[in-house]
């Protein structure tokens, strides 16, 4: 006799559709899994006998094998348990295959027969074909299930233990979940960059930072506000839209990071990365790939503490993720493709005692100890970081002065120029100024006489590379943006040069 139902399995942090086939023959009793299963899989057996026992049901004697297919997709983790179980029933007769038809079943059964909240069942739900019209979960899993049924025709059924599913299907108890998840984002009131005393010029580059997509390097002595200012910085991010949750919490959901309590990520997120790091911590690894801390910071910020600290060859892992946007990695002949549209914030020390230009502590350094220490940021990593600023050490007037900019006139800044670009790339599928291609800034970033001028003395004085000079431009545009201010004038050009460390905001030799 043959039973048959559906699940899914994760591929990455894509879902695809799993047959479950379930058989069984005369024999000495066996549990036989095919099918490419891991050991948690083949493990399944013990768990679903079990389950059915003590959910008083009868278990078919015999040999029992299943087959889950297509048989070259790699099948991992418990959630087979469930549809396992409700094949299992259809060869008992407590259930017939009808009441498998057009059903999905996702979830991990506990030896009294409960079902236990799994990972990834976001994905899972949207590998499931369009001829599935129910699909049962774990209970802790049903709010996570329903945010990927919202422009789809599922209905989603919470299952609190084995009798529930049974009774739904052959009595019709139980309900539909139904509710809507609120999807609105809201920013972290309990920090205001008000708190941050002084550094206007740097509250100005974080806002175009964000307003543009530019990454950004803070340098300056222990203890001048580099790391205040960076965690204050998910208090001026852009509310998420409706694609963009999905897309994020597509990734928490295979790293474990949703709960009942969160089935959805609405808030950009703000991630740290870890002083010692690898380069799976960084990109994602393993045998059977999850994602790193690049793609955990997509859609929000990617934020570096002691940024010179890191060894070189973790920072230059960084640099593919900024330019494509994503992470590819190969395993057993195997493509996994994660998404890691992030913004880099990094903060670092002028030198490794901390002390290089200050005005009251003497720097210790050598010459050689500053250019060992520098050397960890390379020039080609040095090219993808749009805003590099110094944060010196604030006098007493600024710390006692309540004259500074706060989270409210930020996120002002913020907002106005992501309107603007709003407008300006409609219908294009960029969504920031980072993002132009040439062509694009040849025609978004056009400059005047003045402007080209200052542009083309920069460009022959500093050596600037082909792709520099395009960044400097799409710069310039963004802090035209946050200015409020329809083309690029000499001072925002002479911002983006600032910025870009190739002209100190009090020289004066380009005008």
């Amino acid at each position: 006799m043959l039973a048959i139902t559906r699940t899914a399995t994760l591929y990455g942090i894509d879902g695809a559709t799993v047959t479950v086939e379930v058989d069984s023959s005369r024999g000495l009793p066996a549990f036989l899994v095919v099918g490419m299963g891991d050991k948690g899989v083949r493990e399944a057996g013990d768990r679903v006998k079990t389950a059915i026992l003590n959910g008083g049901y009868d278990y078919p004697k015999g040999r029992i094998t299943v087959n889950l297919y297509p048989a070259w997709i790699k099948k991992k983790g418990s959630h087979f348990d469930f549809p396992i179980a409700m094949a299992v029933m259809v060869l008992s007769g407590i259930l017939k295959q009808d009441h498998l038809d057009n059903r999905a079943f996702i979830g991990e059964l506990s030896l009294e027969g409960k079902l236990v909240p799994v990972r990834g069942i976001l994905p899972m739900m949207r590998g499931l074909p369009d001829e599935i019209k129910e699909v049962f979960v774990p209970a802790g899993n049903v709010r996570e299930a329903y945010l990927a049924t919202r422009d789809r025709d599922i209905r989603i059924m919470g299952i609190e233990k084995l009798s529930d599913a049974v009774d739904h299907l052959k009595r019709g108890t139980g309900s539909y979940y139904s509710e809507k998840t609120s999807c609105s984002g809201k920013h972290y009131e309990s920090m205001d960059f008000r708190d941050v005393k002084g550094h206007r010029s740097a509250k100005e580059a974080i806002a175009t930072a964000i307003a543009g997509g530019h990454g950004l390097l803070m340098i300056g002595p222990p203890g001048t506000g580099k790391s205040m200012l960076a965690r204050r910085i998910p208090t001026i991010l852009p509310e998420m839209t409706p694609a963009e949750q999905l897309e994020t919490s597509l990734i928490y959901s295979v790293t474990g990071g949703l709960s009942e309590e969160t089935p959805v990520i609405t808030e950009r997120p703000f991630r740290m990365l870890p002083e010692r790091s690898t380069e799976a911590t960084v990109l994602g690894g393993g045998n059977e790939p999850v994602p790193g801390e690049v793609s955990k910071a997509h859609n929000g910020v990617l934020f570096i503490d002691e940024f010179l600290e890191q060894p070189r060859d973790i920072l230059e892992l960084l640099r593919r993720p900024m330019e494509e946007k994503k992470v590819v990695l190969i395993r057993k002949g195997e493509r996994y493709v994660f998404p890691a549209d992030f913004l880099l914030v990094g903060a670092a020390n002028p030198c490794k005692c901390g002390y290089l230009g200050d005005r009251e502590i003497m720097c210790t350094c050598s010459q050689a100890d500053v250019d060992r220490y520098r050397s960890r940021l390379s020039g080609p990593m040095t090219d993808r970081i749009d805003i590099c600023i110094e944060l010196p050490r604030i006098d007493y007037k600024s710390l006692k002065s309540n004259e500074t900019q706060s989270t409210e006139e930020m996120r002002e800044m913020v907002g106005r120029a992501i309107e603007i670009q709003k407008k300006r790339f409609k219908g294009t599928g960029i969504k920031r100024n980072s993002d132009m291609n040439e062509a694009m800034v040849r025609e978004m970033c056009r400059l005047g006489v003045s402007e080209e001028l200052i542009m083309e003395k920069a460009y022959s004085r500093h050596s600037l590379s082909p792709r520099k000079y395009f960044r400097v431009l799409k710069l310039a545009r963004t802090i035209a943006d946050t200015r409020g201010k329809k083309d690029i004038d000499e001072a925002a050009v002479y911002s983006a040069l600032a910025y870009t460390r190739f002209l100190n905001e009090e020289n004066d030799n380009y005008r």
